[in-house]
C-alpha cells in the first residue's frame, strides 16, 4: 500500500492552506517512499457550499468586526474553547477519523490546530502505532495558547521569535523547530528590485475596506509604477479602474502574485500571515494596510519591530510612507530591503520535508 502522509489544513484564514500546500510541494518534489496529500477537513466534511459560508462568516467578522475578532482570539488563548467545541464537530472528526483509518499514516503534518485535539483523543501518547504528528504553527510573534493545548511531537515556526514565545509559554524547548514558514520555493530567488529606476509597487486590497477605492487613488497619483490586485469582484474592480484612471494596472484573480512580488520594491498588504511570510521569503519590504487583532498583530510587529517596512492605516498615511521610502535615493527602501532579507528565507517547506524523510528512515 502506497504510503501517504496527510497535511491537514481549513480555510480560516489565508496563512493554514498557503502553509499546508507548500509543504505538500516540498515533500512530493522528491521521491521519499511516501506521497504528501493535502486535506482540508472541513471542506472535505462538510461539502463546498457550507465550508465556504464558514469561511466566509469568520472573514466578515474578522474584517467587520476586529475588536470582536480580537476577543474571541484573546478567549482562544486563556479558555478552553476549542475543547469544549469538539462535541459540536462530529462531522470533522468522522472524516478525520476516516482518513486515518484509510491512511494508516506514520506521519501526520496539521496546519490547523483544532485536528490536534481531536488525533489526541485517538491514540495514547505511549500507543507504538501512533503517528509522529508535525504542527506548522502558522501565527508569528503572538502564538495563541491554542497551538499548543493538544499534543504534538514537534512544532515548527515560522522564526525564532516565535518559538522564543512558544518556549515562555511552556512548550519545551527541544519540540520547538525555527524552520521558518513554509512558501513556494518561486520565492526563493527573491526580489530583484534594486535602489534605482523607478519604483515599482504592489498594492494587494482587500475589498472589505470602506476606503479600500481611495488607497489605490492615493497610490496611484505617486510617480511609481503601480499594480493593484482586487480579487474576484468585478464590480470593486470596476471602480478601482474608475479611481486610478489608467495610472496603475488593475488585476482582478490573478497567478501572477508570486511573479509581481519578486519584482517589486515593496509590497502593501493586510498583515495576513501567508502574505507577511511570502514578503519576507521574497526580500520585499512590506507596508500593511490591516491588521486584525490576534495572529495578524504578530505579522506586523514582526515587520514593523525589525524595521522591514512600517503601518500604512490610511490611505494618507499610506502614500506618505510610499513617497519617504523612495525620497533621498531609496534611503528608507535600502534599509527596509536590507532588514526584511535577514528576517528569513523561502526554505521552511524544505525542511519539513527533509525532517519527514529522516522520520520514514528510521
Amino acid at each position: 500500500m502506497k504510503k501517504i502522509i496527510p497535511v491537514l489544513s481549513a480555510g480560516f484564514g489565508e496563512g493554514h492552506n498557503a502553509a499546508a500546500r507548500a509543504v505538500v510541494a516540498a515533500i512530493n518534489r522528491e521521491p521519499i517512499g511516501a506521497e504528501a496529500e493535502f486535506h482540508d477537513i472541513f471542506l472535505e466534511a462538510y461539502g463546498q457550499e457550507k465550508a465556504h459560508k464558514q469561511r466566509d462568516s469568520y472573514i466578515q467578522v474578522a474584517n467587520r468586526f476586529p475588536k470582536l475578532w480580537g476577543c474571541l482570539y484573546a478567549a482562544l488563548h486563556t479558555l478552553p474553547l476549542v475543547e469544549i467545541s469538539l462535541p459540536f464537530l462530529g462531522p470533522v472528526r468522522r472524516r478525520l477519523m476516516e482518513l486515518l483509518d484509510s491512511t494508516q499514516p506514520r506521519i501526520i503534518i496539521s496546519a490547523y490546530p483544532l485536528y490536534n485535539y481531536q488525533i489526541e483523543r485517538r491514540w495514547k501518547l505511549s500507543d507504538p502505532t501512533r503517528p509522529y504528528i508535525i504542527t506548522v504553527v502558522t501565527d508569528s510573534v503572538s502564538v495563541n495558547r491554542a497551538w499548543h493545548r493538544a499534543y504534538s511531537d514537534v512544532y515548527v515556526t515560522p522564526n525564532q521569535a516565535t518559538s522564543d514565545v512558544m518556549i515562555k509559554q511552556g512548550v519545551p524547548k527541544e519540540k520547538i523547530l525555527a524552520y521558518g514558514f513554509p512558501v513556494s520555493d518561486k520565492l526563493a530567488s527573491r526580489s530583484s528590485a534594486t535602489a534605482s529606476g523607478r519604483p515599482r509597487v504592489l498594492l494587494m486590497l482587500n475589498p472589505g475596506r470602506k476606503d479600500a477605492v481611495q488607497m489605490a487613488r492615493a497610490l496611484s497619483e505617486l510617480e511609481i509604477d503601480l499594480t493593484v490586485t482586487v480579487g474576484k469582484d468585478a464590480e470593486f474592480k470596476g471602480a478601482v479602474e474608475a479611481a486610478v484612471a489608467g495610472r496603475a494596472e488593475v488585476l482582478g484573480w490573478t497567478d501572477r502574485i508570486t511573479a509581481l512580488m519578486l519584482s517589486s520594491h515593496i509590497v502593501i498588504s493586510k498583515a495576513g500571515g501567508a502574505t507577511t511570510h511570502e514578503c519576507v521569503a521574497a526580500g520585499v519590504p512590506m507596508i500593511i494596510s490591516q491588521v486584525i487583532p490576534g495572529q495578524e498583530s504578530g505579522n506586523a510587529r514582526l515587520i514593523v519591530d525589525h524595521d522591514a517596512g512600517c503601518l500604512g492605516l490610511t490611505p494618507e498615511s499610506m502614500k506618505t510612507a510610499v513617497a519617504s521610502a523612495f525620497a533621498d535615493d531609496f534611503k528608507v527602501w535600502r534599509r527596509w530591503k536590507k532588514n526584511v532579507e535577514s528576517l528569513g528565507d523561502a526554505q521552511g517547506a524544505n525542511r519539513i520535508a527533509q525532517l519527514v524523510k529522516e522520520r520514514l528512515a528510521k
